[in-house]
């Protein structure tokens, strides 16, 4: 199983890449639909961590700042 540090780590990575993307693209139709795969990662890693707090009994063991 993958350690929970890395796998938040890797989804705010992705999300930070995306967000670049995003900043250097021109076609706002292709902004828009990078817009939504960041959101959508987003989403996906808040409800990771939220499945992790729980199992935690409430806390995010090992994350720094969970959102």
């Amino acid at each position: 199983m993958l350690d929970t540090e890395f796998v938040a780590g890797v989804l705010e990575g992705i999300e930070g890449t995306i967000e670049e993307l995003i900043r250097r693209v021109n076609p706002s139709d292709l902004g828009d639909r990078l817009a939504e795969l960041q959101a959508g990662t987003a989403a996906v890693r808040r409800s990771f961590e939220e499945t992790v707090c729980a199992r935690s009994d409430g806390e995010l063991a090992g994350f720094e700042g969970a959102r």
